[in-house]
């Protein structure tokens, strides 16, 4: 897939792309719907494009969250996608290029007529697709049907994807923020369409799991992902971006027991052996074991991350049971 960063008016490309846009953070199933349709209007441009050049499905999406880079809303800042994220579930996804905003008060400060009619053209769009709540141009003040109106005046057509619903609610960003925030990382899941993931590297730490029997690999964090709630989860761990999973204990928390500080990730592979330091491991959130708690001392947090071994293991024997 190949990534264009934007950092005002676009580099003119005669390749033509069916565009879909917008923040795509978390590119759960509501984004997932609108790159389905983006999908279609590819294979029915391709039908009606005589010049028989290929047209390539293409997002354009934001960095940083617009919230943040405008009004510095408190949890902005990290995104359930950085960009890195994103790049790699879009390419899974098939999309052919990214267009990525580099987002700032002077890029948010641009007319939507500015962007239909000079951006928009030197992008080699044929067609757009955006969600109900796109919101574009100077404040935000212009949505889908004013898109529409202005796309038709240069024979640019626009689809507007309704939202998707899970037991009656919409399927949001915000929405999968705040059952993390709750620690509800199954539910996440749901509307996601697959395990919430961070990537974080290893770390050196205080050895004290290793002393209990239990080794950790500590994560660094990079700042960049939305964290679930402190407590401790079953995950599933890749080294490196590679095939191979194993699952593991999690545990984001300040670990009181040890006298702990600061927020501080820590997962325990099951069955693996090696070095882990310096590499880097794809974390996904599989189910919620427990809350943080401080133990009375040593003796009792072991015994304690015995049963979270323990309740992984289960996880390891449902899934092949």
């Amino acid at each position: 897939m190949e990534v264009i960063e934007i950092k005002g008016i676009p580099l003119a490309s005669r390749q033509p792309v069916v565009l879909a846009i917008g923040k795509f953070d978390g590119l759960h199933l509501g984004h997932q719907a609108i790159l389905r349709a983006a999908l279609g209007g590819v294979r029915q441009s391709e039908v009606k494009n005589s010049s028989g050049e290929s047209v390539q499905l293409s997002v354009m999406t934001f960095w940083p969250h617009p919230l943040w880079a405008l009004l510095h809303k408190p949890g902005y800042e990290r995104m359930l996608t950085p960009p890195l994220e994103q790049t790699r579930v879009l390419h899974e996804m098939g999309v052919q290029r990214l267009f990525r905003v580099h987002f700032t008060p002077e890029y948010a400060n641009i007319t939507a007529e500015d962007f239909v009619f000079t951006h928009l053209p030197r992008m080699g769009v044929m067609q757009v697709v955006v969600g109900v709540d796109f919101s574009f141009g100077r404040g935000g003040k212009a949505g889908p049907e004013d898109l529409r109106g202005l796309c038709e005046k240069i024979g640019i057509p626009v689809q507007i994807v309704p939202p998707v619903a899970m037991a009656g609610e919409k399927v949001s960003s915000s929405h999968i923020r705040n059952l993390l925030a709750e620690g509800q990382v199954k539910e996440a899941a749901v509307l996601l369409g697959r395990p919430y993931t961070i990537v974080g590297q290893v770390i050196s730490g205080r050895s004290l799991g290793r002393q209990m029997g239990f080794p950790t690999a500590n994560l660094a964090d990079s700042g960049s992902y939305v964290l679930p709630v402190a407590g401790v989860y079953g995950v599933e761990v890749q080294v490196d971006g590679g095939k191979e999973r194993w699952l593991g204990a999690f545990n984001l928390g300040s670990r009181p027991t040890v006298h702990g500080h600061g927020l501080q990730a820590e997962v325990h592979l099951l069955n693996f052996a090696g070095d882990l330091y310096g590499h880097d491991l794809r974390v996904s959130f599989l189910t919620r074991i427990r809350d943080e708690q401080k133990f009375s001392g040593v003796v009792e947090l072991k015994r304690q991350i015995e049963r979270d071994v323990e309740e992984v293991r289960r996880l390891d024997r449902s899934k092949n049971g």
